[in-house]
């Protein structure tokens, strides 16, 4: 089985709404859109997405082009060191972002840590698996440092490297049966 990641496309930072309700920029929306048409996204079966709406407008976006049905799961969702308080201060944030990669905290603003949460999204994964195993390709539409964090998990490579690797939208898919990448987020390749 192959487990397609995908990273929401590109969103709309509004300080005055909370993190999880961003929805996708005009140019983001056009990404999805552009996306959709890639053949590897054509060959899902199946979509899981966290209930934040950027990654929620980009599902739709996916599966209303290609006609795949689309689940939710809310433990899809990005790391909540990064979702429950908004630094409206780029350097501030980058501060704590900073602290919380490099080790300095376990988590930013009372959220999860790094293993918290790839411990929620690795069962969520493993259920979602068993539940939906007559199909042969699962999309899985989460957020970048969540993405990051499951990737590096798999590969000789630190979790902030590769979420400042990985574009809105980008995906990679995943070998579920072998536990390894058969092709990995677009800039790092």
């Amino acid at each position: 089985m192959k487990i397609t990641f995908i990273r929401h496309s590109k969103t709309q930072q509004e300080p005055n709404i909370p993190i999880v309700l961003w929805n996708l920029t005009e140019e983001g929306i056009e990404r999805a859109y552009d996306l959709s048409n890639n053949k590897d996204i054509k060959d899902i079966d199946i979509i899981y997405t966290s209930l934040q709406t950027k990654a929620l407008e980009t599902t739709l976006i996916l599966a209303s082009k290609n006609i795949i049905p689309v689940k939710t799961d809310n433990r899809l969702t990005e790391i909540t060191s990064f979702t429950l308080k908004f630094t409206s201060g780029k350097t501030e944030y980058e501060k704590k972002q900073e602290a919380m990669y490099s080790g300095k905290v376990q988590r930013m603003d009372g959220g999860e840590s790094f293993e918290e949460a790839l411990g929620r999204f690795n069962t969520a994964l493993e259920e979602i698996v068993k539940n939906e195993n007559k199909f042969q390709n699962i999309g899985i539409v989460s957020h970048g440092n969540m993405l990051a964090t499951f990737t590096s998990s798999y590969l000789d490579m630190p979790t902030k490297e590769i979420q400042s690797k990985i574009k809105m939208p980008d995906y990679a898919i995943f070998d579920w049966d072998k536990k390894r990448f058969l092709k990995l987020f677009t800039n790092l390749n």
